[in-house]
């Protein structure tokens, strides 16, 4: 190495040198505005902590008159230095529009912290009266836990000082510097807007700065410390009524829906929800209409929010918080979602042409693409539970919907999702009524508007401005290609209806052939060109989905016996009468004849590709023999009345052998092909739908003999696997049907923790097993055993220990949100496991010691002290304590005197708090 190389490095070890950890600046050269600035701020607040005065102390050290008695004096005397102190840094930390360097060296933050919290306590807390502030056990302040000695004065006496830190700090807050921006977010903003708060409370004349203060934060933020702010000032209602109406302000904001989501849920600490909170939300919506603004215009501000948000189907978490809280309200009062979110959908998809107005334009693509995404967005979250919901949202919008799936396949765009969402429409909804709603109204005959494409590839809808074909040819041969294409799309959709389960087929054939022979129809077009469209429909289902058919032939048997039996009685009520649905009337319109679309009037005409398939068939179950055997004596009986039209192919069906068949099992109504193509879906609602399916097969016992494939095992299996869905609706929903199914049948307990312990799963999956255990142990804790509340324990204890085998064998348990899992678990069973807990009372004890003693995580150090109160919270508290009660006392108080985290400490005293509560209840029952 040179030497000019040793010389440069030695001159960086030198430099580096300043930086090490402990060590001050003062050796280092400070020559610019700002630097000298913060050295002599620091040689005067220096060594103000350990001062019992310290108000005197730094009245001293900023050069105070040293004649002066008057402690109030002295007081904003010193605040209004500290305050000049914050403005210089404000002054000379201005942005550079050239630079993107910060103005203030880390180094230097640790002043600007001590400044702000000189001016906290002993310039705001020793002024305002409790229950006017977040009480300082609250805070997350750095230095706080120091011991906090500080002289309360006065607030009319005080008063000036608050109103000298409001007017500097609101000043600084409107500033465009890295002071403001360090402070904004932290110490000393919450705290002037609390000056602000107070005095708007009492006087209008400062609530200009609560508006400028305000405009400076966030609507997540100001939430948190409004929420804060009025759990806090209870004790003076009409304050905590002000506070209140700050808060609900919030909410009408245009993302305070959001934030309130966010705050409540917690979604930005954690993706993991707890569903129970949404509860809460929802009592927030109802409760929060300001006085002086009618609920009408609340309503639409706070559905206005949601539909926004609704539209983003990319944030699937925030999606189904948000069907959750639609489906809580709607259950509440319907009305309420009906006119403030399903109108709009509604109107979007049923527009009115507007009159007296130029513009063609009746939905703009944007607005269409967004009714569509909210469709989107809730259908994804709902399942069959909801079919009320689902029902009432989607009915008057389903034949838009199809309609808009078909224009966008004629265009060659992607048609395929909207396809999508009517199969699962049809699939959760009321299956029956939303295939016929379809299939009566195929083809979209309305005329008084029409989609159309704008320039940027949206579909819009607009006023038909198109001319009435006036020659009958160019009419008749469109109509044909229509009928042609949405058949076409119809067998798509039917298609894949049967992929996601092969009875919704069945239904689909049955409804098409029995609209067809019904005498009432839903469209009201002319009835023969209804007639060609559904026997269109029926060639085309029955060529396609032939070897469906042939397969489970059941449900096309008995619609055949049924219907041939009502067309017998028919002709034996009324001999004379031809069974005929079609008027055959001319029409005036239509000189050359069109009353020959169709010659043949027989409704048994839609039979005829029916009877062909049934007359090829060799039943292979029982029921299917029965139902064929059934339809021969039917025919053999009414052998006289059967029609030319459909003779050949009853001869057939007659002289089918039923006696020497060899059969199969009766099909089970629980098919597992289903299922597992149902959760291999593309939808999450579907998904769902099959995991209920699946829980509610293996809650009902039915899964002995001839299902041994579907066995509890084999159930629990696939919850878990769905457990690593992306999606929150469907690890959620496997959540819950995990927690019923191991309450079924608790032997499956060690299925998951072992899955959640010695697995090589990712980590959100074992937190997620970990809530169905935590969730498990909250149901059922009283009734575990022994050997169950050991293993629960064991696991517990061996992840959260830092130097357990288990956890370096496994590397995940060493995150700490696995062992923060594992201490929840551990306090629930605590709390919830009765007198099972009493032999490991001693490790628990143990743990708590160890991690307080050695872990260096704060939230970890929280959640074991979190597990004494716990354990206090068991009916049997203080008998499982009582052995070991003088150990954790003094853990207790060690924690709660000498722990440097607030939380901490404070959770500490709680307990303690805790435990002489039941001792002293104890002592009083005795007594």
């Amino acid at each position: 190495m040179s030497t000019v190389d040793e010389e440069k490095l030695k001159q960086l070890k030198k430099e580096l040198e300043k930086f090490k950890k402990g060590e001050t600046i003062k050796g280092r050269s400070r020559t610019t505005p700002l630097g000298k600035l913060f050295d002599q701020i620091s040689n005067k607040i220096d060594g103000f902590q350990l001062q019992k005065d310290v108000v005197g102390f730094l009245y001293n050290n900023f050069g105070g008159d040293k004649t002066e008695t008057d402690r109030i004096y002295k007081r904003r005397y010193v605040i209004g230095q500290i305050l000049n102190s914050l403005s210089e840094i404000n002054k000379l930390s201005m942005k550079n529009k050239e630079s993107s360097m910060i103005s203030i060296p880390l180094y230097d933050i640790r002043i600007v912290g001590e400044l702000t919290n000189i001016l906290i306590i002993h310039g705001i807390y020793s002024v305002v009266p409790q229950g006017y502030l977040i009480p300082l056990d609250q805070r997350k302040l750095k230095n706080f836990k120091i011991q906090i000695a500080f002289e309360r004065i006065d607030f009319k006496a005080g008063a000036p000082i608050l109103k000298d830190i409001l007017c500097k700090m609101t000043q600084i807050f409107e500033s465009d510097s890295d002071l403001k921006d360090l402070i904004l977010v932290g110490t000393g903003f919450t705290d002037t807007l609390s000056i602000a708060v107070l005095f708007s409370f009492s006087s209008d004349e400062y609530r200009q700065y609560l508006d400028k203060l305000e405009s400076k934060s966030s609507t997540y933020q100001l939430l948190s410390f409004y929420s804060l702010l009025y759990r806090n000032s209870k004790q003076n209602p009409k304050y905590a009524n002000f506070v209140l109406s700050l808060l609900t302000k919030q909410i009408l904001k245009p993302n305070g829906m959001e934030s309130l989501i966010d705050l409540v849920m917690g979604l930005r600490e954690d993706e993991d929800i707890d569903i129970t909170k949404i509860n809460y939300v929802v009592q927030v919506i109802i409760s929060s209409k300001p006085t002086g603004m009618s609920a009408v215009e609340y309503f639409q501000n706070i559905f206005t929010q949601i539909y926004k948000l609704l539209i983003l189907v990319n944030r699937p978490l925030m999606n189904t918080i948000l069907v959750e809280i639609i489906n809580d309200i709607y259950l509440k009062n319907k009305a309420v979602i009906i006119d403030f979110l399903f109108k709009e959908i509604w109107k979007t998809f049923n527009p009115e042409p507007k009159k007296e107005s130029d513009d063609i334009v009746l939905v703009c693509g944007v607005d269409l693409n967004n009714a569509f995404n909210v469709c989107l967005s809730i259908s994804r979250s709902l399942n069959r539970n909801n079919q009320e919901i689902i029902n009432e949202l989607f009915e008057p919008v389903l034949l838009k919907l199809w309609y808009y799936a078909n224009f966008q396949k004629e265009k060659g765009k992607d048609y395929g999702i909207v396809v999508n969402l009517i199969k699962n429409i049809i699939i959760l909804g009321d299956t029956k009524h939303f295939v016929k709603l379809i299939i009566s109204n195929l083809i979209n005959f309305q005329d008084k508007w029409v989609f159309g494409t704008e320039d940027n590839n949206l579909t819009y809808i607009k006023f038909n401005t198109n001319e009435v074909y006036t020659n009958k040819d160019n009419k008749f041969l469109k109509l044909f290609d229509e009928i042609d294409f949405y058949v076409d799309s119809f067998v798509e959709l039917a298609t894949k209806l049967n992929d996601s389960d092969s009875e919704l087929l069945n239904t689909v054939l049955i409804t098409v052939l029995d609209t067809f022979t019904s005498k009432s129809f839903a469209s009201n077009l002319d009835l023969p060109i209804q007639r060609v469209i559904d026997l269109k429909l029926i060639q085309s289902l029955l060529e396609t989905f032939r070897i469906e058919i042939e397969d489970t032939p059941i449900a096309v048997l008995f619609f055949t016996n049924t219907y041939l039996t009502q067309f017998f009685n028919s002709k034996k009520s009324e001999p004379d009468a031809e069974l005929r649905v079609i008027d055959e009337e001319n029409d005036s319109d239509d000189e050359d004849g069109e009353e020959a679309i169709i010659q043949d009037s027989e409704n048994v005409i839609a039979l005829v590709p029916v009877l062909e398939i049934i007359s090829e068939l060799r039943p292979s179950r029982d029921d299917e023999k029965n139902q064929l055997e059934r339809l021969q004596t039917l025919l053999k009986q009414n052998n006289a009345s059967i029609p030319t039209t459909i003779k050949p192919f009853t001869d057939r069906i007659v002289e089918i052998d039923t006696h020497n068949l060899v059969l199969k099992p009766k099909i089970d109504a629980f098919n597992i092909e289903t299922i597992l193509k149902q959760i291999n879906d593309t939808s999450p609602s579907i998904r769902v739908y099959a995991l209920n399916n699946l829980t509610e097969h293996a809650l009902s016992g039915k899964t002995g003999e001839g299902n041994s494939n579907v066995s509890v095992k084999y159930t629990v299996s696939l919850l878990i696997a769905q457990l690593k869905d992306p999606e929150p609706y469907v690890y959620l929903n496997s959540i819950k049907c995990l927690v019923s199914i191991i309450s079924y049948d608790k032997s499956f307990l060690g299925v998951l923790v072992d899955q959640y312990s010695h697995s090589p799963k990712s980590i959100d999956e074992k937190l997620r097993l970990g809530e169905v255990i935590t969730k498990f142990v909250k149901l059922n804790g009283k009734v575990l055993k022994q050997d169950q509340v050991k293993e629960i324990i064991t696991m517990c204890i061996n992840i959260a220990r830092s130097d357990s085998k288990l956890q370096q064998r496994y590397k995940d348990n060493k995150d700490v949100r696995m062992k923060m899992s594992a201490l929840s678990i551990l306090g629930i069973s605590c709390s919830e496991c009765g007198y099972d807990i009493v032999p490991y009372v001693s490790d628990i004890v143990d743990l708590i010691h160890g991690i307080i003693t050695f872990e260096e995580s704060v939230e970890l150090k929280r959640a074991a002290v979190v597990i004494v109160n716990d354990i206090v919270r068991n009916e049997k508290g203080l008998e499982i304590l009582e052995n070991y009660g003088e150990k954790i006392q003094i853990l207790l108080e060690f924690i709660a005197e000498k722990d440097t985290d607030l939380l901490v400490s404070g959770f500490a005293e709680d307990a303690l708090n805790s435990i002489e509560e039941s001792f002293q209840k104890k002592l009083k029952i005795s007594g």
